[in-house]
Formats: structure tokens, C-alpha cells, sequence
């Protein structure tokens, strides 16, 4: 009989005995023998009398006191009732165990404690383990569908996973602060609140979903499932729980997995038919440019600042057909301070525009105004510096609004036209959706979404960034 602490706990918590009585040949672990001392409890091996568990464990065969070796765990004696034929083949089987192996059903649980396979914390390891294996069969599969930000996140969620199961082990508290790029509150919020951040509904998982979709939700109820392995684990008869930290990051990790799904759903835009009109093709997705801070001149402000007959020169071509950035460069001051190197944007235009981030704003000491490009009015001025001249600017200076361009033909694919406010949901490690997104349509356009440097950095947008329009 091998006894081990969870079973003594459970069986002695009923009756409180100060003394229990096992059969000949009984193995106890190292754990249970800590327990039994804790509690006070005698052993008493039957035929035996009352053994000393402080110095001792026991030998199966003869049912003497003897040292207790580092991984030595005995063997039965020949129980009762056995035949002739079934005393010898376990008589055989004792003897091809040499002495100083751990019997193969019981594993270690922590350092020098030994106890069956059947352990609840066995297997809650073992579900974990399984979790882990179809974390990777999911990034396979999310591989053949070109979901690489998925794949990310779910490489983030391993190393959650094993750094989960190495604190058990070693029996250290596990702290963490973020999950997919966010904090368990915000798991948590997010979780509740779908349509709020995502734009879906709480709804019950469908085929339309697709298999990106099933496979987060398949994940999310594998890693509900380790929970509650856990919980078993952890908690005690009295519902007292050793491991809250466990539980506490195993719950969360349901969330980060519905709030995946959510998430993707909201980009294929699989919504109720009853809500707003959503664009469901594969092409809903845009790729994004980051404006750094830049001025538009007028052909006037250009003579004032470097010359009359000046020509700006050509540094590089921009996305947009015939606009270009210029070689040339200014610097931009305000009451509180300047910024320089400011590029210019060619050709020039009929007024000068001035578009920098809010935080450039803050640098020169003016106030900052969002407005579409064109619009200057209630927007403040500043002094342009070039190398022939200044320009006093009255108006003209704005944070640029968030926008997308289109041609004629990609606006009608999408149902929009110019002037339409749309909802994009930036795709990144740190995704986020963007509302009152301005759409400009013109037959030369090249489609492309524009975010100003604040946008961009607040979403850390790569070169591998997409957004995906998710209503008008």
C-alpha cells in the first residue's frame, strides 16, 4: 500500500485519528511521513506495534524499521489470498527492481517527494502540458492562414504557460503584469465588454465564425479546463486555496483567448445582421503610413524663405501620385520652444499647412487642433524660419486628422465615398480601433491609411501593421 499526504489528509480530516493503522508492507512518502509528523499521529503496522515515522520508513518484506534512502521506495509483501503462481510472479517482479529506484507509478512533486501518478497536481502538470501542445498545433494552423500576429501572441501565451508551470514546481509565487498587451483588468474589461472595444456581440460559437475563430475558442475551453484541474489541485476539502495566483493567471488566460477571437471576428466583421452594415471581404484590409511632422508651402512662403524663383528639390516620391518630400527643410517656432529639420512636402499649394503631433504642440507652446487637411480656421499660427527669410503663419498649423485614402474604384469596393467617417481596427502587438477615421477619394489616390507619429506609437505600428475597416 503506498500512502501518500493527499490521501492521508482527505481520510484523516474525516475521523482525526491520533492513530492509524496500516497493513504490512505499507510504502509512506516522503510527504505524508511530514504530514503524520505535523498532526502527531502514530503509525501502527499491523502485528507490529507502534513505529518511529520520525526517523524511519519501511521495508515491504519483513516489516522492520529501517533508514530511509533518497528515492527508495519498497515493495509489498505477498498479499493475502494470493496463489502460489501469483506470490512467485510478484515475488519476481520485486526482485527486477534494484534498490535505489523510484517505482515507475509515483513521480517526484517537489524536491524529495515522491507520490503516485494519480496525484491531482500530477494532473493538473499533465493538462498543462497538453494545453501547451495544442497552443503550438493552433500556431501551425494559424501559420497556413497567414495569421502572423496571432502566432506572436500565442508564442507570448507558451512562455506564459511554462513560466506557470516552473513557479508550481519550485513552489514560488507567480507575478505577472501583462497579457497580450494587457493587464489582468483589462483582460477582464475587455472580456466583458466585446462590442465596446471590438465591435462583436457576446454571441454563441458558430461555423460562420471560421477556423481562426473555433481555434481560439477551442483553446479558451482547454485553458478553462486546466483551471479547474487547478483548482482540484489547490484547494482543500474545507474549499481553502493554496495557489490563488495560479487560478487567478489561468482565469485570465480564458479572457486573453475571447478577447482573440473577438478580436478577429471584428476584423472579418462577422456581426449580427441587425447592426450596422458591416464590410465582410477579404479586402477590407489597408496597409498603414506613419506621417511624421512635415509643412505644405505656398508658392509665396517658398520665395519668402528661400529665394525668389526657388524650386524645391525632389528627395523621394511619396506613396500618393506626384506628391513628394522635398529636400529642403525649415524650423518651426513657437512661444515655448522649436522644432527643426521640419521636411517639406511638395508640390506646393495654395495656402501653407503646417501638420505635427500633439506632442510637437506641447513642444512649441501652441495649443493643439485636430483638423482635416484644407481646413484652417480656429487653427493657430507660428513663425517659419528658412534660410533666406521668415514667414509669420497666422492659421494653418493643426494635428492632421486620422484618414484614408482611396481611388474611385477601391471606394465603391468598399460602399464609401469621400467625406465618410469609417471604424479601423489597427492590427498590432498592441491593437487598438480608431473611430471618426476621415475617407479622401480621388482617381489618383493609391489606397493607404494615414496615422500621425502619437497614433502610430500609441498602436506600435510596424511595416507589417495593417488596419481592417470594420463599419462606416
Amino acid at each position: 500500500m503506498i500512502v501518500t499526504e493527499y490521501e492521508l489528509r482527505a481520510n484523516w480530516h474525516k475521523t482525526k485519528e491520533k492513530v492509524i493503522t496500516l497493513p504490512p508492507g505499507s510504502v509512506i512518502t516522503p510527504s505524508a511521513r511530514d504530514f503524520i509528523r505535523s498532526k502527531g499521529i502514530d503509525v501502527q503496522i499491523e502485528g507490529n506495534g507502534i513505529l518511529d515515522i520520525n526517523k524511519t520508513t519501511f521495508s515491504s518484506s519483513q516489516q522492520t524499521v529501517i533508514k530511509h534512502k533518497p528515492y527508495e521506495e519498497t515493495w509489498k509483501a505477498p498479499r493475502r489470498g494470493l496463489n502460489q503462481t501469483q506470490t512467485q510472479t510478484q515475488t519476481q517482479a520485486q526482485r527486477a527492481i534494484p534498490p535505489g529506484v523510484k517505482p515507475e507509478h509515483m513521480t517526484h512533486l517537489h524536491q524529495g517527494a515522491l507520490v503516485t501518478k494519480t496525484h491531482p497536481v500530477i494532473a493538473y502538470r499533465g493538462q498543462l502540458d497538453l494545453f501547451q501542445c495544442e497552443l503550438v498545433e493552433a500556431q501551425v494552423s494559424f501559420e497556413q492562414a497567414g495569421e502572423e500576429g496571432l502566432i506572436l501572441k500565442l508564442e507570448e501565451i507558451a512562455t506564459f504557460a511554462r513560466d506557470l508551470m516552473v513557479h508550481e514546481v519550485k513552489e514560488t509565487p507567480f507575478q505577472w503584469e501583462t497579457l497580450i498587451g494587457l493587464t489582468p483588468d483589462e483582460l477582464r474589461e475587455r472580456s466583458h465588454h466585446p462590442k465596446k472595444y471590438y465591435g462583436v456581440e457576446h454571441t454563441p460559437l458558430s461555423y460562420s465564425h471560421g477556423l481562426v475563430v473555433s481555434k481560439l475558442q477551442h483553446l479558451r475551453a482547454k485553458s478553462r479546463e486546466v483551471e479547474l484541474y487547478a483548482n482540484q489541485a489547490f484547494t482543500n476539502e474545507v474549499g481553502e486555496c493554496t495557489r490563488t495566483d495560479l487560478i487567478q493567471a489561468l482565469n485570465r488566460l480564458s479572457s486573453a483567448f475571447y478577447i482573440l477571437a473577438c478580436e478577429v471576428r471584428g476584423r472579418k466583421n462577422v456581426e449580427n445582421p441587425k447592426e450596422p452594415r458591416k464590410l465582410a471581404q477579404p479586402d477590407n484590409r489597408i496597409s498603414i503610413g506613419v506621417s511624421n511632422r512635415h509643412i505644405h508651402l505656398s508658392q509665396g512662403d517658398l520665395f519668402a524663405l528661400f529665394g525668389e524663383n526657388y524650386v524645391l528639390r525632389i528627395q523621394k516620391e511619396l506613396s500618393q501620385p506626384g506628391q513628394f518630400a522635398a529636400q529642403e527643410t525649415v524650423t518651426l517656432a513657437g512661444p515655448k520652444g522649436t522644432l527643426e529639420k521640419v521636411r517639406i512636402l511638395g508640390p506646393v499649394r495654395k495656402s501653407t499647412q503646417a501638420e505635427i503631433s500633439a506632442t510637437d504642440c506641447y513642444k512649441l507652446g501652441i495649443k493643439p487642433v485636430i483638423r482635416d487637411s484644407g481646413q484652417h480656421e480656429g487653427t493657430p499660427g507660428l513663425k517659419i524660419v528658412g534660410p533666406q527669410g521668415t514667414v509669420e503663419l497666422e492659421s494653418g498649423v493643426m494635428v492632421a486628422s486620422r484618414h484614408i485614402h482611396l481611388n474611385l474604384e477601391q471606394a465603391t469596393e468598399w460602399s464609401v465615398k469621400d467625406g465618410d467617417r469609417v471604424r479601423v481596427q489597427i492590427q498590432s502587438k498592441r491593437p487598438m480601433i480608431l473611430e471618426d477615421v476621415l475617407v479622401r477619394v480621388n482617381e489618383h489616390y493609391q489606397k493607404e491609411m494615414h496615422l500621425d507619429l502619437d497614433e502610430a506609437n500609441a498602436a506600435l505600428v510596424d511595416g507589417k501593421t495593417h488596419g481592417v475597416l470594420m463599419e462606416v
